[in-house]
């Protein structure tokens, strides 16, 4: 790959997961599904905590959230905010070409979630989105993605 191509790579994949993130707050489910190959896994556990192991609550809930399948991933995300009002923000793309056909990108982001009615912050978050990609017929799509958290408050309870 020259430099032309692989700076052509990482915007296609900078865009994909700008994409990601307008779906999600737009509530765009096929757009969701689009974004990830259809043996992608998304690991999820630290949706709720800052380490992946939640003692009590909302945040003992992602404790197992492991999902493998694009279909599978886009049901869970569905399920998870399809009700309630989103707002995410992606910053600060690291992206690393390493083939023609396979990139790896870590991703700093922040979300607010309200309830479905739009008045009650449920979840405040900042982190990143740890990822892996692959190019399948000219188009790029998410094979791995695992959230971390620096910081995370549900409702009145920071974590």
């Amino acid at each position: 790959m020259d430099a032309v191509e692989r700076l052509l790579a990482i915007e296609e994949i900078k865009q994909l997961k700008s994409r990601y993130f307008r779906y999600l707050d737009t509530k765009d489910w096929i757009g969701i599904r689009s974004i990830f190959a259809d043996d992608a896994v998304f690991d999820a556990r630290m949706s709720f905590n800052v380490d992946g192991h939640g003692e009590s609550g909302r945040a003992a809930e992602s404790n197992d959230w492991i999902y493998e399948g694009g279909d599978r991933i886009a049901d869970f995300i569905k399920d998870a905010v399809g009700h309630s009002r989103t707002v995410h923000h992606g910053h600060c793309h690291e992206i690393e070409i390493l083939s023609d056909d396979e990139a790896r990108g870590v991703i700093a982001m922040e979300d607010q979630i309200w309830d479905a009615d739009g008045q009650i912050l449920t979840l405040h978050g900042c982190g990143h989105y740890h990822e892996t990609y692959r190019r399948l017929n000219g188009r790029w799509q998410v094979q791995t993605s695992r959230i971390s958290r620096l910081y995370v408050s549900l409702g009145d309870m920071a974590v």
